[in-house]
């Protein structure tokens, strides 16, 4: 993969529309993470489309339809990029309750078991390696309190890494990334 003008474009966009988001628990400006993850994916593909899927994964979720929809996404990027990143984008559920976020993580499940594409499940995969990272490292920072920024409690998050990798075993993929992935969940679980 070479550095192009979508590429450029992905960046930009994701740059403006998480300016002023953080990650959890954190000072990290947000767009740390669809950066890393993108970069993550060429470990395991030399795609620009995953790259560009990478950096724009968590623009739908995270982003109001009014300041940039599926639409926008399509118009700027065509078809091809928003399909990668609608499968693995949680519907907008934005209640704040254990059952919404049952349902958000349920629909993400059955998006990605329901594809047979291997670039959206690398995002997928890539994405939750480094949010799993990431984890690890605020609790180094954090200790225990780290689990006070999540919506669920420490063993639903685990179980859904947990979910994630049963759906991704489903499906051929490198097995360097399941090796990676098993090595960050049971790091995560020897988190308290």
């Amino acid at each position: 993969m070479v550095y192009s003008e979508p590429i450029n474009k992905a960046i930009k966009i994701a740059t403006r529309l998480h300016d002023g988001q953080f990650r959890r628990g954190s000072t990290i400006p947000y767009i740390a993470h669809p950066f890393a993850v993108a970069l993550m994916t060429q470990m395991y593909i030399d795609s620009e489309e995953v790259f560009i899927g990478g950096i724009l994964h968590d623009v739908l979720e995270d982003v109001p339809d009014r300041v940039y929809s599926s639409n926008d996404l399509a118009n700027d990027f065509g078809y091809e990029i928003l399909n990668l990143v609608e499968t693995v984008s949680e519907p907008d559920i934005r209640t704040p309750t254990q059952e919404a976020w049952r349902a958000r993580k349920y629909a993400y499940l059955n998006n990605i078991e329901n594809t047979n594409d291997i670039r959206p499940l690398i995002i997928s995969a890539c994405d939750k390696m480094h949010n799993m990272g990431e984890l690890a490292y605020g609790y180094e920072e954090l200790g225990k309190s780290i689990w006070t920024y999540f919506a669920a409690k420490r063993e639903r998050e685990i179980w859904f890494y947990e979910a994630v990798l049963g759906v991704l075993r489903t499906k051929i993929l490198p097995a360097e990334l399941f090796e990676e992935y098993e090595n960050r969940l049971n790091k995560l679980k020897t988190l308290q």
